[in-house]
């Protein structure tokens, strides 16, 4: 710059003044400038050392032109004198309104749009020769910080309107440099494949095809150091360092050698620990609050934990932004360390104000409803926290930021400010589905979880596949009261083939009311009561089935003489639920329990219960998306009073993407054992009537055992997954991929395979033997990867499965998937 500063004076001085010194000092009257297009008269006049009115000299005119080229704008200026007015006239400099770069796939166009802004360069700035050449040293450097050594960048200038230019990089990345070999010298306590499990980096493994951590990266190597250095000190070694890294090149720019040098130094133990500050709390409080004791070898990991402890705690009683830090003092002629914790509480701070940001859809006062600090109360850090997770676990909201901001002018109030995004609450939607199992759909979904921004939610739902037809209209209002009691009402009918559903064959038709109120126990708790009114008719042709039969009887009719029976059911739920999870869709931590009784009573022709309980545990395992989840549940039903077993379409059933992955949906467990009555042709006791047919007793019945599942009164499920990041997805929160091992089993406690003994089974029954299926003890189990995705049209699963254990009868499936909602 000072360069071209020089030239441009230098030519302007000779052209303008031959005759140096020879100016005639003249008041200035007037100024004009010619060249102005992008910069504005105002903006110019403001950088122009001299005002209408005062005396132009040529010792001025120096001054004057360096003044005006100093402000960056210009390539060139030239001043004249005609008459008393003084003439400026300039070239401006191009601006860079838009920078668009092409041929970027190691590193986002953001990354190095932000990396060039940091050295200056950016939209709005004036384009010059030395920015070309920052620009183009800015992009190679961010290259080599990440191994790729053989970088060119070809820049294209467009020029627009106003003096104004769009800059074009197009940018060629060649090959990336790969880890070879890692060094470390100086480690005796520790062997280097110990030291090197730490790392990020690695000379490549079975998932480096994946993973690329073998690709040399500048900040994953200061991270791993960092890393390093972290796991001596977590063991006693308080004076460790890293003396030297080193990072080799080789001659053909592909191979990288690191070369680490470190100085291990020796364990050390704490002789003191004293914690110091002015607070107004028992010293023994803090002490508690300390993982170590004097006699115990150091860890920083345990300090840092413990400093955090003290952090939250202060936190509890006001104290946001208190301090807290352990300085050691290290004993010259022992391997011992005296702990000091410094403690500053600062002062107490209370909430001035609750903001909320990034709400466009959402009303205010339901973001409020789940904050739990209060405008004037004390600024608890727990509460912000609580706040938070509320707030994430509400399904209209995708993310929640939360800044806790000191008010100006105060030393004792802050501003907390929630910074929400929200995620799309509203489903319109009608058209074609497909699911591998319910075939073909024809859907209709009117459905909003943030109705009008209320936060309730309202559905009306139409579906129509293979085996169902149903339509649902439901409301809930999660805050019917202030007190935050909520109300969720539904009326639904729907019309359900059983055969096409891998179930024994008939047909329910059922039209019903629910409603239901939940009670907030606690911050992370609900009660729930309701009742539920249903009126249906089971259709079923004459039929030999042994559990339709017995509904039958139950009901005062004879399934092998009528084809329907009508009745009604009332029943009562109660529910109970904890839930800690972070989040409503793809949790990440937390928990999640809940527990359901639901009782058919008196006042409808049925009498049963169905108790349910499942459960949900999240534990990340890194800060990177790797989490570890194990999901499953019990169920168990049975009738009283005058229903003797739990109603058969009552049962439980496993089986498909929602329980057992690997197994075709509702397969696993008892199958439909049919009765057959033997016949046998006979003479007539009447004279001269020929023969006719009787029916022999029971104990010449025979078997057929189907290919259709009855369920069972039992059930339980097991879903172990590690959730890992989605290759090739940058933005992991509506994503989700696993590797998932699925156990469970569907049983009948009441099945008993000895009324079957002494019975033919016929030769095209399924089976040619009575499995035992009161045995919970033959699970299923299966094994595979997992693709979810909560998209638009609703959430998307993809599996590839294989059983690991299974029975011969079972419908086993390799690939499933769903695309939309089944209702």
């Amino acid at each position: 710059m000072r360069l071209i500063t020089k030239t441009v004076t230098a030519l302007v001085l000779s052209a303008l003044f031959s005759k140096a010194g020879a100016i005639e000092p003249f008041v200035v009257e007037d100024i004009q400038v010619e060249g102005l297009q992008r910069v504005e008269l105002g903006s110019f006049f403001t950088e122009l050392p001299i005002r209408v009115g005062e005396t132009l000299d040529d010792a001025r005119v120096p001054g004057i032109i360096r003044a005006i080229h100093q402000s960056g704008n210009f390539d060139f200026v030239k001043l004249e004198k005609e008459g008393n007015t003084l003439k400026a006239i300039v070239v401006e400099r191009p601006v860079i309104t838009d920078i668009i770069i092409k041929g970027n796939k190691v590193l986002k166009t953001e990354q190095l749009l932000e990396g060039m802004e940091g050295a200056g360069i950016s939209k709005g700035e004036v384009l010059n020769s030395f920015v070309l050449e920052k620009i183009e040293q800015e992009i190679a450097n961010q290259y080599y910080s990440n191994g790729h050594y053989h970088i060119s960048v070809e820049k294209k200038l467009a020029e627009l309107s106003r003096n104004r230019v769009q800059l074009h990089l197009t940018i060629n990345e060649g090959g990336s440099a790969k880890i070879k070999e890692f060094n470390i010298i100086g480690n005796n306590v520790f062997p280097d494949n110990k030291l090197l499990s730490q790392f990020e980096l690695t000379t490549g493994g079975f998932l480096t095809f994946i993973t690329d951590d073998n690709k040399y990266s500048s900040t994953t190597l200061e991270k791993d150091l960092e890393t390093l250095t972290s796991f001596y000190k977590d063991r006693g070694y308080l004076q460790f360092k890293i003396t030297s890294t080193e990072i080799s090149l080789a001659n053909n720019e592909e191979d990288i050698y690191i070369t680490i040098v470190v100085d291990e130094g020796e364990v050390y133990t704490i002789s003191e620990l004293d914690v110091l500050g002015d607070f107004n709390f028992d010293v023994e409080t803090f002490k508690n609050l300390i993982p170590l004791k004097a006699g115990d070898t150091y860890s920083a990991a345990a300090m840092t934990f413990a400093e955090e402890q003290i952090k939250q705690f202060l936190g509890l009683y006001g104290y946001a932004f208190a301090e807290v830090r352990t300085i050691p003092e290290l004993s010259k002629d022992t391997p011992e360390a005296k702990l000091r914790v410094f403690i500053n509480t600062g002062e107490r701070y209370y909430v001035d104000r609750i903001g909320f940001k990034g709400n466009t859809s959402t009303d205010e006062n339901v973001l409020r409803r789940e904050v739990r600090v209060q405008e004037g109360g004390s600024l608890s850090s727990a509460l912000v926290e609580r706040s938070k997770i509320r707030l994430q676990r509400l399904p209209y909201l995708e993310s929640v930021k939360v800044d806790t901001v000191k008010k100006e002018g105060s030393t004792d109030r802050a501003d907390v400010i929630f910074e929400v995004q929200e995620r799309s609450a509203a489903q319109v939607s009608g058209g074609l589905g497909y699911n591998d199992f319910y075939g073909m759909s024809i859907n209709g979904e009117l459905s909003h979880s943030n109705f009008m921004g209320t936060g309730n939610s309202v559905g009306l739902a139409l579906n129509t596949n293979k085996a169902i037809k149903s339509i649902r209209l439901n409301y809930t209002d999660n805050y019917f009261t202030q007190d935050g009691i909520g109300l969720s009402s539904n009326i639904n009918f729907s019309e359900t083939d059983y055969g096409k559903l891998n179930l024994i064959a008939q047909s329910l038709d059922t039209i019903g009311f629910g409603t239901n109120v939940f009670l907030p126990t606690g911050e992370f708790s609900t009660f729930n009561v309701g009742f539920n009114v249903s009126k249906n008719e089971l259709s079923s042709p004459i039929t030999n089935s042994q559990r339709v039969i017995d509904f039958f009887e139950l009901l005062g009719s004879d399934a092998r003489v009528d084809t329907d029976v009508e009745f009604d059911i009332f029943s009562v739920n109660l529910g109970y639920s904890i839930n800690s999870l972070n989040r409503a869709i793809f949790p990440s931590k937390g928990t999640r329990h809940r527990y359901g009784l639901d009782v058919g009573t008196s006042i409808g022709d049925l009498e049963f219960y169905k108790a349910t309980y499942d459960y949900d545990y999240y534990f990340p395992i890194s800060n990177d998306g790797w989490i570890f989840s194990i999901r499953g549940g019990l169920a168990y039903g049975d009738g009283y009073g005058d229903t003797e077993d739990l109603p058969y379409f009552q049962n439980f059933y496993g089986g498909g993407s929602s329980s057992l992955r690997g197994f075709e949906t509702n397969t696993i467990g008892p199958r439909d054992i049919q009765r057959i009555r033997t016949t046998q042709s006979v003479p007539s006791p009447i004279p001269g009537a020929g023969n006719t047919t009787v029916i022999l007793p029971s104990e010449y019945d025979q078997l057929f055992i189907g290919r259709y599942s009855v369920g069972g009164n039992a059930r339980f499920l097991n879903s172990f997954e590690l959730i890992f990041p989605t290759p090739f997805i940058e933005d992991n929160s509506n994503v989700r991929t696993s590797f998932f091992v699925d156990v469970g089993n569907v049983w009948d406690t009441k099945f008993d395979a000895e009324r079957f003994e002494g019975l033919n089974i016929e030769q095209n029954s399924l089976l040619q033997f009575v499995p035992d299926y009161s045995d919970y003890k033959d699970y299923r189990a299966s094994y595979g990867i997992s693709l979810q995705w909560y998209s638009a049209m609703g959430p998307l699963q993809f599996s590839l499965s294989r059983p690991l254990k299974s029975e011969p009868y079972d419908d086993t499936e390799t690939f499933s998937f769903t695309i939309g909602r089944t209702f």
